[in-house]
C-alpha cells in the first residue's frame, strides 16, 4: 500500500521524483508501525537556524554506503566524520571502527568526532567553537545520521559556515540503516543503531532490534562483540538498552539503566537519594535539576526559574524537554475532554476545553444534513 502511495506521489508533483524513500518490510508483527500519520510541519528537524544559515540543497555531498565506505578508509590526518546524532545515541554504536588500523595497515582511516550533543539545536553551537573549527580545518568532512534527514541541516549549516576552510562536505545517503544493509558484517560500525521506533537499537544482524514485545531465542550478534564502553549509569556495569522511560534529571536525556537498577529506582522516596546522570552531566559537574530549568530563545537554551540553585549547583546549558512543553499541554486538553463542563449548555465559551455533548451532536446533525 505505502509502495503504490509514494509511487503516486511522483506523479501527484515533480518534488517527489528525487525523494528518498525508504522501506523496511521484513520485521516482525511487533515491531510494525499501528497506522501512518502525515503532517505538515515548518522543519523535520528543528536545529535553532533560519533558512537563510542553512539553504535547503547547499548540502554535502551525498555518498552511497560503498562511497561512504571507502572515505573512511582514508588517512584520520586528512579525514574526519561527524556523528550528527544526539551523544545518548553514539554511546551505544558509532562509526569508529576504522580508527582501529587494520592489520598490515600503517595508518588509521577518518577520525571519529562526536560532538556531544544533547539535542539537535547544540549543532551551532559546537561548530562555533574555535577548537571545533580548528579540527576541521583543510580536511574532507563526512557527516552520518540514522537515516540521512538530520545530515541534510546540518551539512548545510556547515557548508555556510566553514565551506571554504575545509576540502568537502559529504553525507551518507540514507544513513546507518542503509549502510548496514549493505555491509552485512557491520563494515565499519561498531554497536547498535538506536532508532525511534518499537525496534528500539539495531545492528546489521539484528535488523528486528532488542524492541517489540515478542522476544526471539537469543543469538550472538555483531552488535554485542563490541568494544564500546556502554554501562549502567548507575552501577556502570555493562549495558546496552535504553528501557524503562530512565531519563537524565539534570538535563533530561535517555540514560542506559540496567533492570536492579531499575528496581531500585522505583523504590526511591525522592529524587535526591538516587538522582540520575547522563555521561555529560557527570563530566560538566551538572546538579540542578531539568525541572528547575526553563526553556528560553524558543527552546534553544534555558535559564533558571529561581534563584535557589544559583549560588550552589550547575545547570546543564541544554535541556531536553519531551515534546519541547506542548506535549503535556495536548495531554491534558484531551484529558478536559472526557470531563462535562458545568455551565453545559449555558457555557458561551467556543473554545472551551471541556467536553459539550450538545455541541457534538449539533455537528454530527450539520455534517449528516450536508452529506445528504
Amino acid at each position: 500500500l505505502l509502495d503504490h502511495f509514494t509511487r503516486d506521489l511522483n506523479f501527484f508533483d515533480s518534488v517527489f521524483e528525487e525523494t528518498d524513500f525508504k522501506f523496511i518490510t521484513d520485521l516482525q508483527p511487533d515491531r510494525h508501525f499501528k497506522d501512518i500519520k502525515i503532517l505538515p510541519v515548518k522543519e523535520l528537524v528543528f536545529y535553532g537556524i533560519s533558512e537563510k544559515e542553512a539553504p535547503l540543497g547547499s548540502g554535502g555531498e551525498h555518498l552511497d554506503a560503498k562511497d561512504f565506505h571507502n572515505m573512511l578508509s582514508q588517512d584520520k590526518e586528512s579525514t574526519v566524520v561527524i556523528d550528527v546524532r544526539n551523544h545518548y545515541e553514539a554511546a551505544i554504536g558509532r562509526f569508529d571502527g576504522q580508527e582501529h588500523a587494520t592489520k598490515g595497515s600503517a595508518t588509521k582511516g577518518a577520525e571519529y568526532i562526536d560532538p556531544l550533543m544533547r539535542k539537535s539545536t547544540d549543532f551551532p553551537a559546537w561548530l562555533a567553537e574555535p577548537g571545533t573549527q580548528e579540527k576541521l580545518k583543510d580536511k574532507k568532512v563526512l557527516m552520518y545520521c540514522t537515516g540521512g534527514v538530520r545530515c541534510e541541516r546540518a551539512s548545510a549549516y556547515l557548508n555556510q559556515k566553514l565551506g571554504s576552510e575545509v576540502k568537502g562536505i559529504y553525507q551518507l545517503q540514507g544513513g546507518i540503516e542503509r549502510y548496514l544493509k549493505q555491509y552485512p558484517d557491520g563494515g565499519y560500525w561498531r554497536g547498535k543503531n538506536f532508532v525511534f521506533d518499537k525496534r528500539e537499537a539495531i545492528c546489521a544482524d539484528n535488523p528486528n532490534g532488542d524492541g517489540g514485545v515478542v522476544q526471539q531465542k537469543k543469538k550472538k550478534l555483531s552488535g554485542e562483540k563490541s568494544e564500546l564502553n556502554a554501562k549502567c549509569c548507575v552501577c556502570s556495569q555493562k549495558w546496552e538498552r535504553y528501557v524503562g522511560k530512565k531519563k537524565c534529571d539534570t538535563c533530561g536525556v535517555p540514560v542506559l539503566m540496567c533492570e536492579p537498577c531499575m528496581s531500585r529506582h522505583k523504590k526511591r522516596k525522592s529524587a535526591d537519594e538516587m538522582l540520575v546522570r547522563c555521561p555529560l552531566c557527570v563530566k560538566e559537574k551538572i546538579t540542578v535539576v531539568a525541572d528547575a530549568v526553563e526553556y528560553t530563545n524558543n527552546g534553544v537554551s534555558g535559564r533558571l526559574k529561581d534563584t535557589e540553585f544559583e549560588d550552589g549547583g550547575k545547570a546543564a546549558s541544554s535541556v531536553l524537554k519531551w515534546g519541547g512543553g506542548h506535549a503535556t499541554k495536548k495531554k491534558e486538553k484531551r484529558k478536559m475532554k472526557r470531563k462535562l463542563c458545568q455551565f453545559g449548555a449555558e457555557c458561551v465559551r467556543k473554545d472551551c476545553f471541556f467536553l459539550h455533548p450538545e455541541r457534538n451532536d449539533k455537528k454530527g446533525m450539520k455534517t449528516k444534513s450536508s452529506k445528504a
